[in-house]
């Protein structure tokens, strides 16, 4: 019998570890997605305070082109807490956690002496720590994760905080109570969003 590296499309364990799901599972928060409040009030208060100082304005001065800078700020503040809650109420590429550990074909492994085994008395594995497997031609050595029982592929991380293992994985943001992980190809987001683009060059202009 084959050893199976990696988790089938269908979830078999769970990913409910401290997380929060809402919308009948739209929508995925992190265990620390109340972070998101303080997020969103050092994110808020100020648009709120800009926004007030315009209507001041307005009302004592009445020039025109406060009218349009009240509107751009209104919108750009809307976009902020819409890319925010997107962010952090996304799938980062989490990896379903097995249920059992995997089982092992001797016959497709190179065992020798100096292996490291995994050493888990409760769960009763005999798997070794790494392995070997052939990707698109390439020899890559893939780890065992005790926590999700499973062997990780590439650019696979477990997160500490959300006890998940995540595909593509660069942090862990406390900002938005979320990993940082799967997100596609940059070009072809780009491609299907030019907002977004027309976005990061305003930001790149204002810093």
């Amino acid at each position: 019998m084959m050893i199976r590296l990696f988790p089938n499309p269908k979830p078999r364990g769970s990913i409910s570890f401290g997380r929060k799901f809402l919308c009948g599972g739209r929508f995925i928060f992190g265990p620390d997605a109340s972070s998101l409040v303080l997020t969103s009030i050092m994110i808020g208060g100020p648009a709120m305070a800009f926004c007030l100082k315009m209507l001041l304005l307005i009302n004592r001065e009445n020039p025109v082109y406060h009218y349009p800078v009240l509107v751009g700020a209104f919108l750009l503040t809307i976009l902020d807490f819409s890319f925010l809650f997107l962010t952090s109420g996304r799938d980062p590429g989490i990896i379903p956690r097995n249920v059992q550990p995997p089982e092992l074909d001797e016959s497709l492994d190179k065992i020798t002496q100096s292996t490291e085994w995994v050493n888990n008395k409760d769960l009763n594995l005999k798997l070794p720590r790494t392995r070997d497997v052939m990707i698109n031609g390439v020899s890559i050595k893939v780890k065992f994760c005790d926590t999700c029982l499973l062997y990780r592929p590439p650019r696979v991380s477990h997160c500490s905080i959300c006890n998940n293992c995540v595909q593509k994985f660069d942090h862990h943001c406390p900002w938005v109570g979320q990993c940082i992980g799967l997100e596609g190809s940059l070009l072809m987001i780009m491609s299907e969003d030019i907002l977004s683009v027309v976005l990061i060059v305003y930001c790149f202009i204002a810093v």
